[in-house]
């Protein structure tokens, strides 16, 4: 009986541990930190006009349509930046036709603050962003 007892919470704890494993290495995309120390990842980012909130795809269906998606408000989050992996980034499309490239931003406001390298930082006003997408 106690070899039993054993077997089932060795079990048990392993398929908790390989769970835990699978929310944190999950597919490529956005990592959005909370301030309230939640993470969130999702492929695809974008923001309603008219109220400011943040719209995370979190898993697409074939025809490409949203199965889940989360809705943040932009005051709840701390940080949003892409993978770990060095070959992915973010890529900010500016209305008239440039592109920047980053690991990670921040939302303040009515700007994102682009994290350009280990100590440089530009801020983008909402309006001048044509779209928020990932890369690898």
């Amino acid at each position: 009986m106690k070899t039993k007892k054993t077997l089932f919470f060795t079990t048990a704890a392993f398929l908790i541990a390989v769970s835990i494993a699978a929310q944190e290495t999950g597919r490529a995309g956005f990592v959005i930190k909370l301030k309230n120390g939640s993470t969130l990842r999702g492929r695809t980012l974008s923001r309603d006009e008219t109220s400011g909130a943040l719209r995370l795809v979190m898993t697409e269906a074939t025809d490409a349509a949203a199965k889940s998606y989360a809705v943040i408000a932009a005051d709840d989050t701390s940080e949003i930046s892409s993978s770990s992996s060095d070959s992915e980034s973010i890529r900010i499309k500016l209305k008239g036709g440039s592109d920047l490239r980053c690991k990670e931003f921040s939302l303040s406001g009515d700007s994102v603050a682009v994290k350009l390298g280990s100590a440089s930082k530009i801020e983008i006003k909402w309006s001048d962003i044509d779209s928020i997408s990932f890369s690898q």
